[in-house]
């Protein structure tokens, strides 16, 4: 059974034609019956949008996600650019992720 570990959230606020009011949850996630245990996974809840823009890899040890989730959440990568922000971490051998979900 997947359970979240930690949950992080930054919210912006709507700055006319720069930046729409949206909130980013970053998540960490861990289900010990799977292979790769630990998720971390990013969702994008914007005001006037009936679904959630969401991405997330998945990882076998723990500290990799960890470090992952905080990078993540320090930059503000939403969900779009997280698939590609991971690809480039891993073939700069900086990042030891399997799968990713979208």
């Amino acid at each position: 059974m997947e359970t979240t570990q930690v949950l992080y959230t930054r919210n912006f606020s709507d700055l006319g034609r720069l930046q729409e009011a949206h909130i980013l949850q970053y998540a960490l996630t861990s289900d010990p019956q799977e292979a790769l245990p630990y998720g971390v996974a990013i969702t994008a809840l914007r005001r006037n949008e009936q679904s959630a823009q969401f991405c997330r890899a998945l990882f076998r040890l723990k500290e990799d996600a960890c470090r992952l989730l905080m990078f993540l959440w320090e930059n503000a990568v939403d969900p779009q650019t997280m698939p590609g922000m991971v690809e480039d971490l891993r073939r700069a051998d900086l990042l030891s992720c399997w799968k990713e979900e979208k």
